[in-house]
């Protein structure tokens, strides 16, 4: 059964998750700001193509962990009320 500071530290590992997510998100809408406001010399091009990849890479990587994460609570939110006792007057 998880106690409640378990509790926290996985809800706070899921907000993590998705805060890396959105910066991921956020850093491509920024290339792609940059690349159409005309901002980048052609030499910064490769290195752009680099940080979306990276980017993407590592918001697959974010996704697969959520996901992940997710699963593993529903197992042990489903154990945890599988174990619980009802309280009902006896």
């Amino acid at each position: 059964m998880l106690g409640y500071e378990e509790k926290l530290e996985r809800i706070e590992l899921v907000d993590a998750v998705s805060d890396v997510g959105r910066l991921a998100r956020g850093l491509d809408q920024l290339l792609e700001s940059l690349a159409h406001a005309d901002q980048l010399d052609p030499l910064d091009v490769g290195g752009i193509l680099a940080l979306r990849s990276i980017s993407e890479r590592c918001a697959e990587r974010i996704g697969d962990a959520a996901r992940i994460l997710e699963a593993q609570s529903e197992v042990l939110y489903a154990e945890e009320r599988a174990n619980a006792k009802p309280c009902g007057n006896q």
